[in-house]
């Protein structure tokens, strides 16, 4: 999985200003669901936290009283009448993690504007419900029954919610019992979260050597897609002999539950994820998305995202079962080591124009936990967007509460946030369900409802046959070869081509065809780029005007072709590029004159993991281009001489196994 990064380090005085507020981090192991230190700001602060979705914002849990009892750890869902379930622990002597605390939520029935009464869900111990008991981790998926999946012996909608539980010294109910067996248990509601059955311990997916345990803390997921279509998904971490992330799943809507996909890592290992949040990719898979806890190093290390990446990623292919590889660690993504939800809000398998993930976290790399921030990947998850590009760019993440100033204190910031869950809302909107507080991110947990322009949602463009290109910051449109162009600033500016579970390129013959116009006369420029990168599988097309040549590049499992021109045709003027495989050969042409050619290229120029087809970049966001492009082609056979003459000539479309084009012609904006 390729990951671009494009951060720029914080300014000295903004670091300085973290430091300040007694950012302390030790070589050793954060308790999950703690910060590194209660980050209740210094009594003299009295700055008000900005609030830029005040007018979509509904505060659902207060804590006025924090740390003295507190709501904590929130999750949503969607029942199936509409109704939103928005879930919270509610600790009530202390804010410890393993105190006296009942799982409760609150309902907005479908239709409704006013939130109801909080209502518990589950608290006490089998045959006393006010006993001193953790009941936490709400982790709740809606089972639904979808057409072509395994019957099961629920109802439709049924509200499946896992937690866990651990025994609580009735004379200590504040602390935090922290050597307690915790076990794992299920319950549902079959009225859309009305009222709910009695918690059944689920010892299957537990392990007497094991420590402490945590379900989510998010909704789990049901897949929709492939042989596992139906199935129930949950993320669980446990500590014990080391430290272990696994998938559970049950395909029975949730009466029986299995151990699934499980990584375990000893605990000198500095790889610890932990708080698993999940999504469906387009193709299938399951993106597990954790929390890394381990932390280690100077604070200058710490607050560094590509020194002490906080944020870890794993793939299973196979509904849950198995991860497909390891764990491996995200840098460049900027938060602190703490949960971080994900939704999966657009698919282009299910008729959207593009593809959206979305998560949630505080966004700066060091304790305290501050500036709570959506960003989005638009392509399954390989990149996503950034806090340090302009504002309100589509590279930029938006974050939600507080001044958006980088160059702002902590104190002047005002802007703490912790833990939270989305959900997508009728109409294709984002509900966002987060922890947060003006001094401290337990301060309160509020709703927000947010839409695809609040998202930073780059523009799009048109796509034969009806997707959508994504369109960045940094592409306008000029006047092209033939009507419209885009113009490409060579800074920010790149196309992303629509996304297809079934490559556009695959194992055959193909021909790419677009044209271009720039006098860049050192810089590397980077025409199209799909697939991979570093010798993985992968074709491009890039102008090396350094090096005075255009050259294109096949790359498959058994070897890699290039094929060069003798000019870069870096002279201001239009000029038709055309890379045609061909029975394994490779052949490069520039205004209908075949200029290169090689042998050696046949084979599948994808991998196995799911990635984009982009213009005007490389695939890690490098060699940006700075010119201008027009009418963008993929066909999936190799054209004749004679077609491609006929292409550059008159542009037509008649010509056979066209699979892709981009007239160039137009952008819409996000949200219209």
């Amino acid at each position: 999985m390729i990951v671009r990064s494009r951060h720029a380090h914080r300014k000295p005085r903004y670091r300085a200003a973290l430091l300040a507020v007694g950012v302390s981090v030790a070589a050793a192991l954060v308790p999950v669901q703690s910060a590194a230190a209660d980050v209740t700001a210094a009594a003299d602060v009295t700055a008000a936290a900005v609030d830029p979705f005040a007018a979509t914002t509904t505060v659902l849990y207060s804590s006025p009283n924090v740390p003295s009892g507190c709501y904590r750890i929130p999750s949503i869902v969607r029942a199936a009448d509409g109704s939103l379930l928005a879930f919270a622990e509610h600790r009530f002597h202390t804010c410890a993690d393993k105190s006296n605390i009942e799982t409760v939520v609150r309902r907005l029935p479908a239709g409704a504007t006013q939130w109801l009464p909080v209502q518990t869900v589950v608290r006490g111990e089998p045959g006393d419900p006010v006993a001193p008991a953790t009941r936490g981790n709400p982790g709740p998926v809606v089972y639904r029954r979808l057409p072509g999946a395994p019957a099961a012996g629920a109802p439709d909608g049924r509200v499946v919610l896992l937690g866990t539980h651990n025994p609580v010294d009735p004379a200590t109910p504040g602390s935090n019992h922290r050597t307690a067996p915790r076990t794992p248990y299920v319950l549902h509601s079959d009225d859309n979260g009305v009222t709910w059955g009695a918690p059944r311990p689920l010892t299957e997916l537990d392990d007497p050597s094991w420590g402490h345990y945590a379900t989510g803390p998010v909704h789990a997921i049901q897949l929709t897609r492939g042989a596992h279509a139906g199935r129930l998904v949950a993320g669980v971490n446990y500590d014990g002999g080391g430290f272990g992330a696994m998938l559970v799943y049950s395909d029975d809507a949730g009466i029986t539950w299995h151990r699934g996909a499980r990584a375990h890592y000893p605990a000198d290992r500095r790889l610890i994820p932990q708080e698993l949040s999940l999504v469906e990719l387009a193709n299938g898979d399951v993106m597990v998305w954790a929390r890394q806890n381990w932390v280690g190093g100077t604070p200058e290390e710490e607050a560094d995202p590509n020194v002490r990446p906080h944020r870890a990623v794993a793939t299973s292919k196979d509904g849950g079962a198995t991860y497909h590889g390891d764990f491996r660690l995200l840098p460049g993504f900027e938060a602190p080591n703490i949960q971080s939800s994900s939704l999966r809000l657009r698919a282009t398998d299910e008729g959207d124009a593009y593809n959206l993930i979305l998560t949630m976290a505080p966004s700066v790399n060091v304790e305290p936990r501050i500036r709570p921030t959506v960003r989005s990947s638009f392509d399954e998850g390989l990149s996503w967007q950034s806090v340090d590009t302009p504002l309100d760019a589509t590279d930029e993440g938006l974050q939600v509460y507080g001044t958006n100033d980088r160059d702002a204190t902590v104190q002047e910031c005002a802007c703490y946030g912790g833990y939270s869950d989305m959900v997508e809302l009728p109409g294709g909107d984002i509900g966002l369900l987060y922890e947060r507080g003006a001094t401290d991110y337990r301060s309160e947990i509020a709703f927000v409802r947010l839409d695809d322009r609040d998202l930073h949602t780059p523009a799009t463009t048109s796509d034969v046959p009806g997707r959508s290109a994504l369109v960045f910051d940094g592409v306008t449109t000029t006047a092209g070869r033939y009507g419209r162009a885009f113009r490409f600033d060579g800074e920010r500016g790149r196309v992303q081509l629509p996304f297809r579970t079934a490559p556009v390129l695959g194992t055959g013959d193909f021909t790419v065809s677009t044209w271009i116009r720039y006098g860049e006369t050192g810089r590397d420029q980077a025409l199209f780029w799909a697939y991979g990168i570093n010798g993985a599988p992968e074709v491009w097309l890039r102008a090396e005007p350094g090096n005075n040549r255009i050259r294109g590049t096949v790359t498959t499992g058994t070897g890699s072709a290039s094929v060069t021109s003798a000019r870069a045709y870096a002279d201001g003027a239009w000029h038709h590029v055309v890379l045609r495989r061909q029975a394994g050969n490779l052949a490069l042409f520039v205004d209908g004159v075949r200029v290169g050619a090689a042998a050696g290229a046949a084979g599948a120029v994808h991998g196995d993991d799911p990635t984009p087809i982009y213009l005007g970049q490389r695939l890690d966001g490098a060699n940006r281009f700075h010119g201008s492009m027009d009418e963008f082609r993929v066909y999936d056979r190799a054209l004749t001489t004679t077609e491609v003459f006929r292409l550059r000539t008159s542009n037509t479309a008649a010509i056979p196994g066209l699979t892709a084009r981009l007239p160039m012609n137009a952008l819409v904006p996000a949200g219209k």
